[in-house]
C-alpha cells in the first residue's frame, strides 16, 4: 500500500493515518477521551485503505474484539505482560497457514490498541516487549496504538514511538455538538441562538471535552430554561472545576466588570474593541486574535482591578502566580510552566493574568539560569500559539523587564494617578456601593485628593464611612476630607519614581487615560497651580 498526502494536515485523524500508512509500529495518542479516540480509530480501520481488524486491550477486560458476532474476549489476557506476549506471538491470526506451504493466505491487518499502559512503563519487561513488538511490526501491517491522558516515554522507547497530542475538540466539532443539543431538545424548550450567540456559545465551550461539552449543554439548559448566550456563564463555571483540578492557576470569580473601574476611558475603549477581536466574524473579516497587553503604573492605581475587568464576566478569568510553579527539582519549573499554558489553551477563550511580572520574569541571574528557561518558555508560546489566550500584565516598573518580553504584547498601557475626572468617577462607586450619596462629592473633595491613588481614594471612604458610624453621625463632605488629610499620598512618598517612570512610558507607552491635571493649591491670598513634572 502507498500513502500520498495531498498537503500538510495537523488534524490528528489525518495524522495517526499517515503514520499507519507510513508503517509506524507504534503510535502513542495522549488523550482524556478515550471513546472519541476508539471511535476514529474503528472508522480508519475500515477503510479500505486499511480494512483492519480492532483488538483493544484494558486491565479490566483483557483483549477484547468487536466482531459482527458480537464481542469476543480473548481468555488469559487481563496481564499486560501476558497480552503483549501474546500480541508478539501473532496468536490472533484469523486462519493459520502452513509454514510448509508455498501459498500463505493473507491476513488481513490488526490494530492493537492499548489502553492506559502509561502506569506500566517503568517496567523493564514491559519496556523490551514493546520493542520487539516494534520490531516486528516493521515487517508486516499490524500497528500497536497506545492510547493514555498522558505518557512519560521511556529512552529506550524514544526513537521507536511516534506521539500523537489528541487535542479537544475544535470549533467545527463543538458547533456539531450544540447542533446535535438544539436537535435533541424539547419543543417545549425555547432556543435562542440568533446573532453571535451561536458563536458565542460555541466558543465558550471550547477547552471542555465532548461529553463535557453536551453534558455542561443539558445544565445550561435545565438552568435558564433556554439554549442561548444564557448559557456562557455557566459554561465559564464549569471550566473553573477543570482549572482547579489542575492546580496550576488559580481561577477568579469574572464579576468583575467595566462598571467597577473608575476613570481610564481610553483604556475601556480600547479593551472593548480587544474583546471584540476574538469573534468569529472578526476572524472572518481578517483580524488576528489578540495576544496580550501590559499595564505598567504604580501601585494602586488599578492595573489589577482592569485586569479582572478585562474578562468581562463573558471570559474566564485566570491568574498566574509564577513563584508559585518555581520547584525545586531540576526541570520541574519549566514543566510547571507548560502545565499552566497547556491549561490555559484548553479553556480557551480565557484570559490570563500575570500580575507585578517584573518580580517573577524580570532581570534575574541567580537562580541557575531556572527564571531564563521559564522565561524563554513563556516568551515562545505567546509567539507560537493558536489559542485564544489573552494575557494580561501588570508591572510596577516596566524598566526591570527584558526587551524580548516587551515586545511579546499587542499594546503596553502607563496608568497614571487619576485625575479629576476620573477621581469623581472613583469616589462615585465606591460611595454607592455603601448606599451614601454621590452629593457628597465637591470640587474641594477633588482637589484634596489631588495625587491620590484609587486604592487611597477608597481607604478615604472606608475611612470616613467607619469614622461618621462610630461617632453616631451623617457621612459629610467635610469628613472625606478631614480622612484625606490623613493620608500621605503616592504622589508625595513616591513623586521622583513616577516622574522617572512617566518619562519612560513617554516614549515607550499608551497612556490609557488623560494626564493627572496641575495641582491646585489654595491659600489665604491667592490661588496657584503646579505642574506635575512631565
Amino acid at each position: 500500500q502507498t500513502y500520498t498526502p495531498k498537503g500538510i494536515n495537523m488534524n490528528p485523524v489525518n495524522l495517526l493515518n499517515r503514520y499507519i500508512c507510513a508503517r509506524y509500529p507504534v503510535i502513542a495518542i495522549l488523550s482524556h477521551e478515550e471513546s472519541r479516540v476508539l471511535t476514529e480509530i474503528n472508522k480508519l480501520a475500515k477503510q479500505k485503505i486499511h480494512s483492519a481488524r480492532v483488538i483493544k486491550w484494558t486491565i479490566t477486560d483483557g483483549l477484547v474484539e468487536e466482531t459482527k458476532e458480537g464481542t469476543k474476549k480473548y481468555d488469559n489476557t487481563s496481564e499486560p505482560a501476558e497480552a503483549l506476549s501474546q500480541i508478539l506471538e501473532n496468536k490472533f491470526a484469523l486462519i493459520s497457514t502452513d509454514s510448509g506451504s508455498k501459498a500463505k493466505t493473507a491476513q488481513p491487518s490488526i490494530f492493537y490498541v492499548i489502553c492506559d499502559l502509561h502506569h506500566m512503563l517503568n517496567d523493564a519487561m514491559i519496556v523490551r516487549q514493546l520493542r520487539d513488538i516494534a520490531n516486528k511490526f516493521q515487517n508486516n501491517t499490524d500497528n500497536l496504538i497506545l492510547i493514555s491522558p498522558s505518557m512519560q516515554i521511556p529512552t529506550d522507547l524514544e526513537k521507536t514511538v511516534a506521539v500523537i497530542d489528541y487535542p479537544l475538540p475544535d470549533m467545527e466539532e463543538l458547533s456539531t455538538i450544540l447542533k446535535k443539543c438544539e436537535t435533541d431538545l424539547p419543543d417545549k424548550v425555547k432556543i435562542n441562538l440568533d446573532g453571535d450567540a451561536r458563536d458565542l456559545v460555541t466558543r465558550s465551550l471550547q477547552g471542555l471535552s465532548s461529553f463535557e461539552a453536551s453534558s455542561t449543554l443539558l445544565s445550561a439548559v435545565v438552568a435558564t430554561g433556554e439554549l442561548g448566550a444564557s448559557a456562557v456563564p455557566h459554561i465559564v463555571a464549569e471550566k473553573a472545576q477543570i482549572i482547579k483540578k489542575s492546580g496550576v492557576l488559580e481561577f477568579f470569580d469574572t464579576s468583575v466588570t467595566m462598571q467597577n473601574v473608575g476613570g481610564l476611558k481610553i483604556l475601556k475603549d480600547y479593551a472593548n474593541i480587544q474583546r471584540l477581536s476574538f469573534s468569529e466574524n472578526a476572524r472572518n473579516e481578517g483580524i488576528d486574535t489578540p495576544k496580550g497587553v501590559l499595564f505598567v503604573g504604580v501601585p494602586g492605581v488599578g492595573k489589577s482591578l482592569f485586569a479582572k475587568a478585562v474578562a468581562g464576566g463573558e471570559l474566564p478569568l485566570l491568574r498566574m502566580d509564577v513563584g508559585a510553579l518555581m520547584g525545586g527539582l531540576v526541570g520541574q519549573s519549566e514543566a510547571n510552566m507548560r502545565s499552566a499554558l497547556k491549561v490555559a489553551e484548553a479553556v480557551s477563550p480565557c484570559v490570563l493574568w500575570v500580575d507585578e511580572i517584573e518580580k517573577s520574569l524580570g532581570t534575574n541571574d541567580l537562580d541557575g539560569g531556572t527564571s531564563s528557561r521559564v522565561f524563554g518558555t513563556l516568551l515562545t508560546w505567546m509567539q507560537e500559539t493558536k489559542a485564544s489566550v489573552y494575557v494580561v500584565a501588570t508591572a510596577n516598573d516596566a524598566k526591570m523587564l527584558k526587551p524580548e518580553l516587551l515586545r511579546r504584547f499587542d499594546d503596553i498601557f502607563w496608568v497614571d494617578l487619576p485625575n479629576a475626572s476620573s477621581r469623581r468617577e472613583i469616589f462615585e462607586i465606591h460611595l454607592t456601593k455603601r448606599n451614601k450619596p454621590v452629593s457628597l462629592i465637591t470640587d474641594e473633595l477633588i482637589n484634596a485628593t489631588w495625587g491620590f491613588s484609587g486604592a487611597e481614594i477608597e481607604k478615604v471612604v472606608k475611612a470616613s464611612v467607619k469614622a461618621a458610624y462610630f461617632a453616631g453621625k451623617k457621612l459629610t463632605t467635610d469628613c472625606l476630607i478631614e480622612n484625606a488629610k490623613e493620608i500621605v499620598p503616592i504622589q508625595k512618598t513616591m513623586g521622583e519614581k513616577i516622574n522617572e517612570l512617566r518619562r519612560w512610558a513617554k516614549e515607550r507607552a499608551r497612556f490609557a487615560a488623560e494626564p493627572l491635571e496641575e495641582q491646585v493649591i489654595q491659600t489665604t491670598s491667592s490661588t496657584r497651580k503646579v505642574r506635575i513634572e512631565e
